[in-house]
């Protein structure tokens, strides 16, 4: 699998789904070694398997600098609705929603 370092982006001024979307998709393209096919794909039926999740999850809390909780990715398994999650992350701030307690 090619290392292919994901954008660090200004987590302060991101606030969109849409700026999150680059990001999340550089993050798949490397977990999953190859371009995903489109942005409501789920991971899974994009090739993903639950140990990528794991490295997932990783690389986009190193990507984002948001917290994230590996239920929270599984729950929104597309790109478009991890970027929805990280946006909404960066807005409110008030850690993720899908946290167990």
């Amino acid at each position: 699998m090619t290392e292919h370092p994901a954008p660090q982006p200004a987590v302060e001024q991101i606030r969109d789904e849409a700026d999150f979307v680059p990001v999340v998709r550089a993050v798949w393209r490397d977990i999953l070694g190859c371009e995903p096919p489109d942005d409501d794909t789920g991971f899974f039926e994009a090739g993903g398997d639950s140990l990528l999740l794991l490295a997932l999850v990783e690389k986009l809390t190193r990507a984002s600098g948001l917290p994230l909780r590996t239920l929270a990715l599984y729950r929104a398994a597309t790109i478009r609705k991890q970027a929805a999650l990280l946006a909404e992350l960066s807005r409110d701030g008030r850690g993720d929603p899908g946290q167990c307690m």
